[in-house]
């Protein structure tokens, strides 16, 4: 079973050639994280090694060393940028609370078409399998991709409350609100098999009543 230190034997020279070399390639580094990310969507924790990785986007082992450092550095990259890709609708909110409602939208119907996915489903199947096992792993996840996620969405909610589109609240409380509704008992279902996967007409849907009833939840007096 991998570890965040496995298939450590290359570090030190892949470290060594980083400390030397020349900046990181970036068409590479995008070659890495693909392979890393279907891998690590594979649903099998075992097929993620940096071997494997290196052999998937046609570069050395010591290049994804001097990529990412460890198997969770790579693991970690993987998770940020699937972060970045659902949340780029909270990158410049504008000003005005018809602005925030779009906004919103955007990044749920983003964050819902990801969470409703094969990918996301078998995901949290190899973590539920490695819960007892793999800790770090589930960490990681939890860590960079849900609680980030929360954290990111209350920023921005305590910047519209600052310029007045909302009344001042508990940014985090709200935002763990909104995920909540815009969830609702969907993952159980992909997860245990019981719901089909919902459409992107009824995703859109779902996301709309949930961003409306938090704008007149947290609407100004």
């Amino acid at each position: 079973m991998p570890t965040p230190e496995a298939g450590t034997s290359g570090a030190p020279e892949a470290q060594r050639a980083a400390g030397r070399g020349r900046p990181p390639d970036p068409v590479k580094h995008a070659a890495i994280l693909d392979a890393a990310r279907r891998l690590f969507f594979s649903g099998s924790i075992q097929a993620l090694n940096m071997e494997a990785v290196a052999r998937a986007s046609g570069v050395s082992k010591v290049t994804v060393y001097s990529h990412f450092g460890d198997l969770q550095g790579l693991i970690r990259a993987v998770v940020l940028r699937q972060r970045s890709d659902m949340t780029a609708a909270l990158d410049d909110l504008p000003s005005a609370q018809c602005g925030l409602r779009q906004a919103l939208i955007d990044l749920g119907c983003a964050l819902m078409s990801f969470l409703s996915s094969d990918d996301y489903v078998a995901l949290q199947r190899m973590l539920a399998t490695l819960a007892g096992k793999e800790t770090w792993l589930g960490t990681l996840v939890y860590r960079d991709g849900a609680e980030a996620t929360r954290d990111r969405l209350a920023a921005r909610l305590v910047e519209a409350s600052a310029r007045g589109d909302l009344r001042a609240h508990d940014s985090r409380l709200a935002a763990e609100q909104l995920l909540g509704m815009w969830q609702g008992i969907q993952t159980t279902g992909l997860l245990s098999g019981g719901c089909p996967r919902p459409d992107a007409e009824e995703l859109r849907c779902r996301v709309e009543c949930g961003v409306d009833v938090l704008l007149r939840a947290y609407a100004p007096e």
